[in-house]
């Protein structure tokens, strides 16, 4: 970037401005350019590491859908609006008018502040897998220490990322206990098969999320009498019927 001074006539942009914004991690940024001063003109956002377009005018030209412009007609302010800020959107941002015989460039520098670290206030999650008679039992238990917040919300279960339909009472059981301070939920899966291979996850909104990868195999021994193993991540169940 070439600030004009001096006199000298070579280059082709005049710096008028310079301004910081703050912000924290995951909060929006809002970054203004007000040209009162150029009613008739728009103003372009560059981001000045790449020299990414962002915006010109109202059009917006990143593929991010995190950048949006705003433009408030009373001051002419071009506002470039970050919606969840990210440590690395720090640095600085160009807004250019196309004004003769040079263009006129406002800088915004913008610094994204990372939040202070707090105790966790989440509770802990144990998904453990076990057999009865011919059907799979996914436990899951959810629990947070005293002087949190009891639980909040519902456990929600995902297979492969996907959420379970555990209403679908002719593959699933899904029996609940719970009290203030813990929920075990336990989906029992009937008659499985190889379809029900996948990764089982469950989580809460106060609890991270435990997850263990089940496999499904049947086999013969000598031919005649079948065999279901189940591989559970570092667990393995075994079963004849």
């Amino acid at each position: 970037l070439e600030k004009a001074g001096n006199g000298d006539q070579n280059l082709t942009a005049v710096v008028k401005r310079k301004s910081l914004t703050r912000t924290a991690k995951h909060d929006p940024a809002y970054l203004h350019c007000p040209i009162p001063q150029f009613p008739d003109q728009i103003a372009a956002w560059t981001r000045l590491s790449d020299r990414a377009i962002l915006t010109h005018g109202e059009t917006t030209f990143t593929s991010d859908p995190r950048f949006q412009l705003s433009l408030k007609q009373a001051e002419h302010d071009w506002v470039l609006i970050i919606r969840r800020a990210e440590l690395s959107d720090s640095g600085c941002y160009l807004c250019e008018i196309n004004t003769e015989p040079k263009s006129t460039i406002y800088t915004v520098y913008l610094e994204v502040d990372a939040p202070a670290q707090e105790p966790s206030k989440q509770g802990t999650t144990k998904l453990v897998i076990s057999q009865d008679n011919k059907n799979i039992m996914l436990n899951c238990t959810i629990s947070v220490p005293y002087g949190l917040l009891p639980l909040d919300g519902d456990v929600i279960w995902t297979r492969d990322g996907n959420l379970i339909n555990y209403k679908d009472t002719n593959k699933y059981i899904l029996k609940v206990k719970r009290d203030n301070r813990s929920i075990v939920q336990t989906l029992q899966i009937l008659e499985p098969s190889q379809e029900d291979d996948g990764t089982y996850a469950c989580f809460a909104a106060d609890a991270p999320i435990s997850s263990r990868l089940l496999r499904i195999n049947y086999s013969y021994i000598q031919n005649t009498v079948p065999q279901l193993n189940i591989y559970s991540s570092s667990f393995f169940f075994f079963y004849r019927f």
